[in-house]
């Protein structure tokens, strides 16, 4: 009785399996098309709520623009500030070549004034010592 129940079992085994496969399989199809539905409406709903990348573009977009725009700004006031610069260091450059040329005037003059009046300068030399 034993060995008939194993046939048995064996055969219900044999049956059920394939079967049990086979509906699986015809079932799939519908499951998956239900569940690609609803994971579909879910991410639309999900998306809904976040910006849409054409948005995020067009903002990032204009943030490059500003940052440009002020990056143009800054090198403009920049170029300025080392003109002023420049400006300055040839007007110092130019006090500087004045300043030596009137001391080198001076100078001349001084010479000159010695070499008329000679025995006044060692007057004066000789009289502060």
């Amino acid at each position: 009785m034993k060995g008939d129940r194993k046939e048995l079992l064996k055969k219900w085994v044999m049956i059920m399996v394939p079967t049990l496969s086979l509906l699986l399989t015809c079932l799939m199809g519908p499951i998956a098309f239900t569940l690609r539905a609803t994971v579909k409406d879910l991410l639309r709903q999900e998306l809904a709520g976040y910006e849409t990348v054409a948005v995020s573009d067009t903002r990032w977009r204009a943030h490059q623009e500003y940052e440009n725009e002020v990056l143009k700004r800054w090198e403009h006031d920049l170029a300025a500030v080392r003109e002023k610069a420049v400006l300055n260091d040839t007007n110092s450059y130019k006090l500087v070549i004045d300043l030596g040329q009137r001391i080198f005037s001076l100078e001349s003059k001084l010479e000159r004034l010695m070499k008329e009046h000679p025995h006044e300068g060692k007057l004066q030399t000789g009289s502060s010592h």
